[in-house]
């Protein structure tokens, strides 16, 4: 089970089963569509949100943490694959539901909290991404959470009339190190220190340094 942890702005917990209608309706939004997949038409069934929730309850390398405020409502989702521990490497992708919440940090400081936990608790010494160039918003939202451009692949879909391009992005173990003072002393400003409560919700704990 994945935990729940708590940032500035938002709280970071696992996916539950009463989340498959609003992951639902996320996967089915235009905006949504564009921004994950540069196809605003994109459409996905009911049954295969379930399929993937069970998908994300049985598979150890893969996972969904949804994104809520510090009131606990539930704003978007952050998902990963390809969690291999054995080389240390991931990849994940996140979005922000209502258009009210997006740009105001919630996703960045989302992210955060997750790369802590994969960098602190899973043992990953590089966490990848990929984002769509006119995505420029993400992309500074990427750039503050330490991820830097590994390539670029021209071409990859076509939208809004012209092509464009899809940008893979990383962040290492060791540029996380570099900037977790910094994003510690925020959460600690705010009250919060980065807090990690266990699975059950129950207790708070400290990751091992």
């Amino acid at each position: 089970m994945l935990p729940t942890v708590i940032g500035k702005l938002a709280m970071m917990r696992e996916v539950l089963v009463d989340d498959i209608q609003q992951v639902w309706e996320w996967e089915n939004d235009p905006d949504m569509g564009l921004y994950l997949n540069a196809d605003p038409g994109k459409r996905m069934s009911m049954d295969e949100v379930r399929r993937r929730f069970q998908q994300y309850r049985t598979d150890p390398t893969s996972g969904l943490f949804i994104i809520c405020t510090l009131d606990k409502l539930s704003i978007g989702m952050l998902g990963f694959d390809r969690l291999y521990r054995d080389i240390g490497t991931c990849r994940l992708f996140i979005g922000i539901g209502p258009e009210r919440y997006r740009g105001r940090g919630y996703g960045t400081d989302g992210l955060r909290l997750v790369l802590r936990y994969f960098f602190r608790d899973m043992g990953v010494h590089k966490v990848q991404l990929s984002v769509y160039d006119f995505n420029t918003r993400a992309m500074a939202s990427y750039r503050k959470c330490g991820f830097d451009v590994e390539s670029v692949r021209r071409n990859i879909a076509y939208v809004n009339g012209g092509w464009c391009d899809s940008i893979e992005m990383a962040v290492t173990l060791d540029r996380f190190a570099e900037l977790e003072p910094v994003w510690e002393a925020e959460w600690a400003q705010a009250g919060t220190e980065g807090g990690t409560l266990e699975a059950s919700g129950s207790q708070r704990f400290s990751p091992p340094a």
